[in-house]
C-alpha cells in the first residue's frame, strides 16, 4: 500500500515516519519547502498548562496525551536521527499583572496542588517571583509557576524528522504545489501537481491552512480551514544579561527563551494569506513585553517573521477520515501543531492503516462541518 501524504509540516512528517516505521511506502509533496511553514513559525511551546489550565475539553485531553508523550517522541528522534531537537522541561509562568489575575491565580494553584497532592503548581508572590526570574518586572503581583510546561527547537524537530525519513528512503518532493485531487467512484485515486500526476491508495491532507484550496473535491467533503495569521519577534539580550529561565505568559504576551533569543509573540489575525510583517504589529509585541521584563527595551531585534495558523470554525482540529473512501485529514491544529505532533503521528498513521477511531478523537472528525 502507498500512501501520500500531501503537507511537509510538523503533522506531516510525524505522520510519514510512524507510517514507513511500519514497512509502509509513503512519499510526500510539499508546496514549498519541508518544515518551513507554521511550524518554522512557531515558538516550539509544549504547554497545556498554561495554554489550557483546568478545561476537560476534548481538545484539552488530547493536548495533556500529547504532552505525556513528548518526552519517548524526542528521544527516539533525537536517537533516530542523531540530532537535537531541544526539548527541555523548563516550566511556565503565567504572571499577573493586576489583583484580578492575582486572585484568579492563587485560586487556579490552590486546585491544582489539591488534585495533584502539590507537585502540578504553585503560586509565587512576587519576592519568590523576582528570585526565580530577577528580569521580570517588580509591578507584577506574583505568578503560577506550573513546573510540567516544556519547549522544543521546532526549527530543529523538522530537521530531524526530515533526516530521519531521508534514511528511511521517503521521497519528499518540494516546491511541489497540489492542484487537484483525483477522485473516482467515491475514491481519492491521486494528485495532480504541476510537476505530474502521483497515483496513491490513501492520501492525507497534512497541509494546514492550504486544505481548501486543493481542487477536485466538493466543499462538503472539506472541513472548513483558513489562515490565521500571527507574526513573532525575536530579540537578544545585550552582553551581560541572561534569558528567563521559564516560558512566561501574560494576558496578551507570551515569552519564550531558546539558544541566545527570546521569542516574543504572537498575533492572532484573519488576513487571508498575507505573511508579511508590520512595524505596528512589532512594537505592540515589543511594549506588551517590556510590561513583564521592562530591560527589553534595551534588547535587539533580530528576527520577524509570521506564519498562518489552520483554524477551524470552532477551534478544533480536524483529524481522521472524510466522507471520501482512502482521503485523510490531519489539519486545523491552530496554536498546538507542535504539542499534538505524537499524538497526531500515532493516531493518523493507525487510522490510514485500517485501525479503528479512539473514542478520544471523534471530537474531531472533519465530518463534524458537514451539516452545518
Amino acid at each position: 500500500m502507498k500512501v501520500l501524504i500531501v503537507g511537509a509540516g510538523i503533522a506531516g512528517l510525524a505522520i510519514a515516519w510512524r507510517l514507513a516505521g511500519q514497512g509502509t511506502q509513503v512519499e510526500i509533496v510539499e508546496r514549498g519547502v519541508a518544515g518551513r511553514g507554521a511550524t518554522w513559525a512557531a515558538a516550539g511551546m509544549i504547554a497545556p498548562g498554561a495554554e489550557l489550565g483546568r478545561d476537560t475539553s476534548a481538545m484539552a485531553r488530547l493536548a495533556r496525551q500529547a504532552r505525556a508523550k513528548w518526552p519517548a517522541f524526542a528521544a527516539e528522534l533525537e536517537q533516530r536521527s542523531e540530532q537535537g531537537v531541544g526539548y527541555r522541561e523548563i516550566g511556565s509562568l503565567i504572571v499577573a499583572q493586576t489583583a484580578a489575575e492575582a486572585d484568579a491565580l492563587q485560586a487556579q494553584a490552590a486546585e491544582l496542588a489539591n488534585e495533584s497532592g502539590g507537585d502540578a503548581a504553585a503560586w509565587l508572590s512576587p519576592d519568590r517571583l523576582r528570585n526565580a526570574e530577577p528580569l521580570l518586572s517588580p509591578a507584577l503581583l506574583g505568578a503560577l509557576r506550573i513546573p510540567d510546561d516544556a519547549q522544543v527547537d521546532n526549527r530543529a524537530l523538522c530537521a530531524a524528522l526530515c533526516s530521519v525519513l531521508e534514511k528511511e528512503k521517503i521521497a519528499l518532493r518540494e516546491q511541489c504545489e497540489v492542484l487537484s485531487l483525483v477522485v473516482r467512484d467515491g475514491c481519492a485515486r491521486a494528485i495532480i501537481t504541476a510537476q505530474g500526476t502521483i497515483q496513491a491508495d490513501r492520501i492525507v491532507l497534512a497541509c494546514g491552512a492550504w486544505t481548501n484550496l486543493i481542487g477536485g473535491v466538493g466543499a462538503e467533503h472539506l472541513p472548513p480551514v483558513k489562515p490565521a495569521k500571527g507574526q513573532m519577534v525575536a530579540i537578544m539580550p545585550p552582553p551581560g544579561k541572561t534569558l528567563p529561565g521559564s516560558l512566561i505568559w501574560a494576558e496578551d504576551v507570551y515569552l519564550a527563551p531558546r539558544h541566545d533569543r527570546l521569542f516574543i509573540g504572537a498575533t492572532v489575525e484573519d488576513a487571508s494569506f498575507d505573511v508579511s510583517v508590520s512595524h505596528q504589529a512589532r512594537d505592540r509585541l515589543l511594549e506588551a513585553a517590556a510590561r513583564v521584563i521592562p530591560s527589553l527595551a534595551e534588547w535587539r531585534v533580530v528576527e520577524m517573521w509570521a506564519g498562518l495558523r489552520p483554524r477551524t470554525p470552532d477551534d478544533l482540529p480536524v483529524l481522521g477520515a472524510t466522507g471520501i473512501d482512502g482521503l485523510y485529514l490531519a489539519s486545523g491544529q491552530f496554536r498546538n501543531g507542535i504539542l499534538f505532533a505524537p499524538s497526531i503521528a500515532e493516531f493518523m498513521s493507525g487510522l490510514v492503516l485500517g485501525q479503528p477511531v479512539k473514542d478520544e478523537f471523534r471530537a474531531f472528525d472533519p465530518r463534524r462541518f458537514a451539516a452545518l
